[in-house]
């Protein structure tokens, strides 16, 4: 097993799976995120989102796209392959020839391990403060982050944004977002809802690239738009005849009716999921041992009954695997989207026996039940039905920030509960050294938990 943080050798899953097994569980087994996020070293003073993309970061998507195969993820979305937050006017010079080389590189590292790449892309949103700020006709309103829907000029830019994004890389599709930045609410876009305003433009969008090239997958992230009332099933099922899968972001469709999930994944012509139930949303920040917080159990549970319900699709957020804890999910979820009726905490067991080199399996079962209560010293704060990224420091940001997991999740008597909590697991994931192989993963491991624990006692 090499040092943590070598992620080329770390054996979390057979070196291949059977063609019949790839093609099981959930038919989407994604990864989503900005192209930095899963980063071993942080971007500690860049505004977030950064861009950095060098031969550091092109070595840790190796070492992960041959480690997403092993797991039997299929899929990976890249936010960042192109912009940050604003496309230039001239669209095309958002590229420079060196970034763009690397770009490729990592493209071609993802096809050789059999993953399919595509970008994240904002619809009418996102990305577009530059050109409205140039033409601000294109915004009917007060929201300077959005085009309006009914508006030609807009439509024009959307499409040059689309025929530079296919033509400049060799993506495989697009996972696009227009809710997250709001909506057009002009007089004559406020007669939709959001659900069906939100509809035509992931149409339109959808669509027109079919148009382009039938091939190319298209995937909808709903993130910022509430799926729970079922008078929006119409609009859905109107992105689910253009898309291939939808993803639910927050699980909106189970807020006010447990059973409206099931039913719009019955009516759909598409694949539709989540990114999985609540997880880590990836520090840009912050040191790598600062945090433990896996959520193997959460995930587990949530993604078994997507499964049973008919859910085919998962856009899991990037985890940087110089974490434990994040590593611990990260295999976890791999194993569980490829083998979603076979129990979590058998692929617990699974994947920490092959982390950790685990001497026997009692040694195993003790390391299981201790990742297990580590999640649990967190998550017995937090309502059960909790699902999307939980941000371990202010998100939009240029420098190292405050654990706002702790201070704005948590009360300040449960802050000290959890850093007493963790401190004592600490000690007993060390008094564990005898019983395994990875001693450097385990004293990583033991240092996320003290790091934690010093955390949450400092904000109690």
């Amino acid at each position: 097993m090499a040092a943590c943080g070598d992620n080329t050798s770390s054996s979390i899953a057979p070196e291949s799976l059977k063609s019949e097994e790839r093609d099981s569980g959930f038919h989407h087994r994604g990864y989503l995120g900005w192209i930095t996020d899963f980063a071993t070293r942080p971007d500690m003073h860049a505004a977030w989102p950064s861009m950095r993309l060098d031969d550091a970061l092109l070595e840790d998507y190796r070492r992960k796209f041959r480690l997403m195969w092993k797991l039997g993820y299929n899929e990976m979305s890249v936010w960042g392959l192109y912009v940050s937050r604003s496309w230039p006017l001239d669209v095309t010079s958002a590229v420079l020839p060196e970034r763009g080389a690397l770009v490729e590189q990592l493209i071609d590292e993802a096809h050789e391990q059999g993953i399919r790449v595509y970008s994240g892309l904002g619809v009418y949103s996102w990305g577009f403060e530059d050109i409205i700020r140039a033409h601000p006709s294109l915004s009917h309103d007060d929201n300077p982050r959005t085009m309006c829907a009914n508006d030609p000029e807009a439509w024009d830019w959307m499409r040059r944004v689309i025929d530079f994004v296919f033509d400049r890389f060799e993506i495989d599709g697009v996972s696009m977002q227009s809710a997250d930045q709001g909506r057009c609410t002009c007089r004559q876009c406020r007669g939709y809802s959001d659900a069906e305003y939100h509809a035509l433009l992931d149409v339109r969008v959808s669509e027109y690239i079919r148009e382009q090239d039938e091939t190319k997958t298209i995937a909808v992230n709903t993130w910022g738009l509430k799926l729970q009332d079922p008078e929006n099933l119409p609009a859905l099922l109107e992105i689910g005849k253009a898309a291939d899968y939808i993803i639910d972001t927050h699980d909106t469709t189970r807020r006010r009716d447990p059973g409206h999930r099931r039913r719009i994944i019955e009516s759909l012509d598409c694949s539709f999921g989540t990114i999985g139930g609540a997880q880590v949303e990836p520090p840009q920040h912050w040191k790598r041992d600062r945090w433990f917080l896996p959520t193997c159990r959460r995930q587990g549970e949530h993604l078994a009954e997507l499964y049973a319900e008919g859910g085919r699709a998962c856009e899991y957020f990037f985890h940087i695997l110089d974490n434990p804890g994040d590593e611990i999910s990260f295999g976890v979820t791999g194993k569980l989207l490829s083998e979603p009726e076979t129990p979590w905490r058998d692929h617990l067991q699974s994947v920490l026996a092959e982390l950790y080199e685990t001497s026997s399996a009692s040694a195993r079962d003790e390391l299981t039940e201790l990742v297990v209560r580590a999640e649990h010293a967190y998550f017995r704060f937090l309502p059960d039905s909790l699902a999307g990224t939980i941000s371990m420091e202010p998100l939009v940001s240029d420098e190292p920030g405050p654990p706002v997991y702790l201070t704005k999740r948590l009360s300040q008597q449960q802050r000290a509960e959890y850093s007493e909590t963790v401190e004592s697991l600490a000690d007993e994931f060390e008094n564990l050294e005898p019983e395994v192989g990875a001693k450097e993963k385990l004293t990583r491991t033991v240092t996320c938990l003290r790091n934690t624990a010093r955390d949450a006692g400092a904000a109690s």
